[in-house]
């Protein structure tokens, strides 16, 4: 009965049934027929694909340099090929470590991809503390250990941890993967605590190229003693170092040419030695090209000057000079005389340097391959004029310039010290000799208003907005057929008819360049005293006054069209406000009727019967109305108007 009853709750055995193919499959060798039906001269390929047993994929047998350059793109950090330090070197508006992780999901796919892949990670490592990304939110929580009766939880330190995986992974395989390290970029906090880790990780990557490493190593600290032993042991092929104040001894030792022979970049701080053995030190660096000093006071012109008893200075693509007061134009003016210097010298930048505003002529003269330019200077007297014009700034390979002058505080507030400055890099700009220039740094608001030719806005004393004279005044000169006026040259080009009486007090305020303008497209940055970002204008070539030049010159594109704001000084008509005549009066007030009410200017024909000044250039071709009509004399005149300002 026991075995009668079990017997109901056995599984029958029914006899195996062939498995039927599906719908999908059945549809696939379908869509695979009538391919090689209409494509029979690609059989081939299809064979291919079905001996693999998958669907064949172009992208799988891409060549290296191509997943390579495709892989760049998936992880851009890892082509950061820079000697900047993490914090300066890092991407805006990317995570980093989600970039990383994409590119190590892409090698997952095939040995392929991942042999190319592996080769880009460790190309440039760089360790980040944190995601920069909405994912850091959720991480961080799932990073705190809390337990029973610490419900915050402490948080963990990331950076520490990827450092600790990294050193494991690159001492397990050191011949294959510390091989492929070339640039090894690290937080501040993680390269000033974890010391030791670090030398480890150092200790496996021969080929490294450029290392974030502590402020106390540049220094010759104690403390950093075994990590630049181990820098220099370990790692000959760097290219980047820097030594500060303390660390002579240490940059004397690179004269024996068997440490770090080919650095590229040297950065020196508040170094004191003598100037021949840093002329020898520097001799000794063959790959030298590019050098920062700052802070240096035994840098003068002696050491950039020809000596018979000292090794050349070495040719440089880029120099900057901070504080270095004792430096002057004639040490870089000799130290430009050589040919091979003229040639390779690209970026130049001086920084609270003994090198005048004045006297950068003479430095432009002598750099004609020079690429960026950039002088920083506190000035506490005026642009030097007594001994003459000078000749304007030319460079015909120059692109980027920042004149960045400003008053010191030792000088006064209520003298406008810095205008001269500005003038004459304006007057250099209208001269044409900085024909590829593009992009010009000033610490001026109102340098964009200059080289429009605009005024400055006039103070409540003067009157407001100046009336101009007849065309009387400016015939003698003959530019009504758009002559050039005796007091300018030819190469500034063909200049407007000036509006202005020669005996007007006001006159002077237009200046000499109001008709100049650019013959370049210019995008200008500006930044005053209390700002804290850079405001840009582009600037195009325009007319001044909005039409064709004379003498057959063709027009240029007014200033308004390139996003220019609009003027803030009083003027009327804001829409002309750039241009000649904008916001005149429209209307007068009457004396002597005992109510003192304005009265509307009678508006005539430019015709020699009406109030048009006879003769005047702008009311004959360019205006067809005077904005600043004038009363003119009782007799040869109609009656009816003759009655309106009786």
């Amino acid at each position: 009965m026991k075995f009668t009853v079990m017997k109901f709750f056995r599984r029958s055995k029914k006899p195996a049934q062939q498995s039927k193919p599906s719908k999908k499959s059945m549809q696939d060798d379908l869509e695979r027929d009538k391919y090689r039906v209409y494509n029979p001269q690609q059989s081939d390929y299809h064979n291919y694909a079905a001996q693999r047993g998958s669907i064949f994929a172009p992208w799988l047998e891409l060549p290296p340099l191509i997943l390579e350059r495709v892989f760049s793109f998936v992880c851009p950090h890892c082509c950061d090929e820079s000697y900047e330090t993490c914090e300066q070197s890092a991407l805006e508006n990317a995570c980093m470590l989600c970039d990383l992780r994409d590119l190590s999901h892409a090698g997952q796919v095939c040995k392929r991809w991942r042999k190319v892949a592996i080769k880009l990670m460790y190309h440039s490592i760089r360790i980040d503390s944190v995601h920069y990304c909405e994912r850091e939110i959720d991480l961080s929580e799932k990073r705190k250990r809390r337990s029973r009766f610490d419900r915050n939880g402490l948080p963990e330190d990331t950076a520490s941890a990827r450092l600790h995986l990294l050193c494991r992974s690159l001492r397990e395989d050191p011949t294959r993967l510390g091989s492929l390290v070339q640039y090894f970029k690290t937080p501040y906090m993680l390269r000033e605590s974890s010391t030791s880790t670090l030398a480890r990780t150092i200790a496996v990557l021969p080929n490294l190229r450029y290392v974030d490493l502590p402020e106390g190593l540049f220094s010759d600290d104690p403390a950093y003693h075994t990590l630049k032993l181990e820098v220099q042991a370990r790692c000959p092929d760097l290219r980047k170092m820097t030594y500060v104040s303390g660390s002579e001894r240490s940059l004397e030792a690179l004269n024996r040419g068997n440490i770090w022979p080919k650095l590229e970049v040297l950065e020196l701080t508040r170094i004191n030695m003598d100037p021949a053995v840093l002329r020898h030190v520097l001799a000794m660096l063959r790959n030298l090209r590019a050098l920062k000093v700052s802070d240096c006071r035994i840098l003068d012109d002696d050491v950039f000057k020809y000596n018979d008893t000292l090794p050349a200075f070495p040719v440089l693509e880029e120099m900057i000079l901070i504080d270095t007061p004792k430096l002057t134009s004639d040490g870089l003016v000799a130290y430009l005389s050589r040919d091979e210097t003229q040639r390779q010298l690209k970026v130049l930048s001086l920084s609270n340097t003994g090198v005048q505003a004045s006297a950068l002529h003479d430095v432009l003269a002598h750099a004609p391959n020079l690429i960026t330019l950039s002088i920083i200077d506190q000035v506490d007297a005026p642009f030097p004029s007594h001994s003459g014009p000078l000749p304007p700034l030319t460079n015909w390979s120059l692109q980027t310039l920042r004149f960045e002058i400003t008053a010191s505080s030792v000088a006064t507030s209520y003298a406008s010290i810095t205008s001269g400055y500005y003038n004459y890099l304006a007057s250099s700009l209208f001269a044409g000799g900085l024909p590829r220039l593009s992009a010009v740094y000033v610490r001026d608001q109102a340098f964009p208003d200059t080289l429009l030719g605009l005024p400055p806005p006039m103070p409540g004393f003067a009157g407001g907005q100046q009336r101009p004279s007849s065309s009387s005044s400016v015939g003698m000169f003959g530019m009504g057929n758009g002559s050039l006026s005796p007091t300018n040259t030819g190469h500034f080009g063909n200049l407007p008819p000036s509006r202005f009486s020669s005996n007007n007090p006001f006159a002077a305020a237009l200046g000499p360049s109001r008709g100049l303008s650019l013959n370049q497209t210019l995008e200008v940055f500006t930044k005053g005293d209390d700002d804290v970002d850079w405001g840009s204008i582009r600037m195009d070539p325009f007319d001044a006054y909005g039409g064709v030049a004379g003498n057959g010159s063709r027009g240029r594109s007014g200033s308004t069209s390139s996003g220019r704001p609009l003027s803030s000084y009083g003027l009327a008509d804001i829409g002309s406000g750039w241009q000649a005549g904008g916001g005149a009066r429209k209307s007068i007030i009457v004396q002597g009727t005992g109510a003192g009410s304005f009265l509307a200017v009678p508006r005539g024909s430019t015709s020699l019967g009406g109030h048009g000044r006879n003769g005047s250039t702008a009311s004959s071709s360019a205006v067809k109305e005077d904005l600043w009509p004038r009363p003119s004399s009782s007799a040869g005149v109609a009656k009816g108007d003759r009655d309106l300002w009786r």
